[in-house]
């Protein structure tokens, strides 16, 4: 197989990696199980919200910090010694140990922690897939990004920060439609 040159990431119901090389040959290289379907499950438990698109709008209006705690919650600002920013979260979830805490959030901001956590997954994770096959262009695609400015912006953002530049993120108009196109495709090249 050839050098790859680009690697597709689905972060529908699970988070698939695969890769493609430049003379077209394609690689499977991870699968996690948290992704799409973890945040609107999640959701659903958390904030009682019944539609994708609802948990959606409920994290746009949500303040993750109030959930989740940030390095500077920790070290009363950056990280130095380790180069952790103190906006980083230093735990999903972490403020919620606290029932004064507990008791204060909203399930907007419920549903936006949600929603920060799992795309900070699936940010790791193509980090990790890219760095491996040694790529930098990494491709988002399926229906969890459709209509979600909030992690499409993350994902993007965080490549960029984390890898100082190397590695870009790119999104497709209709996501969504990816493997169906491509599988058609191959249908019409085999006939």
């Amino acid at each position: 197989m050839g050098q790859p040159e680009l690697t597709e990431i689905s972060p529908n119901r699970a988070v698939f990696c695969l890769f493609r090389s430049k003379a077209g040959d394609f690689g499977f290289s991870l699968r996690c199980s948290l992704g799409g379907g973890t945040f609107f499950g999640l959701c659903c438990l958390l904030t009682g919200c019944s539609t994708f698109e609802e948990a959606l709008e409920m994290a746009s209006h949500g303040d993750s910090t109030k959930v989740d705690k940030l390095v500077r919650d920790i070290y009363g600002g950056d990280y130095e010694r380790f180069g952790l920013p103190g906006w980083a979260v230093a735990s999903s979830f972490g403020n919620m140990m606290s029932k004064e805490k507990r008791d204060s959030v909203s399930k907007e901001d419920l549903a936006k922690a949600t929603l920060i956590t799992i795309t900070n997954n699936i940010g790791s994770i193509a980090r990790m897939c890219a760095l491996n096959e040694n790529i930098n262009r990494v491709v988002f695609v399926g229906n969890f990004l459709r209509i979600n400015t909030i992690s499409m912006r993350l994902l993007a953002y965080a490549l960029d920060y984390w890898s100082k530049g190397q590695l870009k993120a790119l999104f497709l108009e209709h996501e969504g439609y990816f493997g169906a196109v491509g599988a058609l495709l191959e249908l019409l090249d085999s006939a």
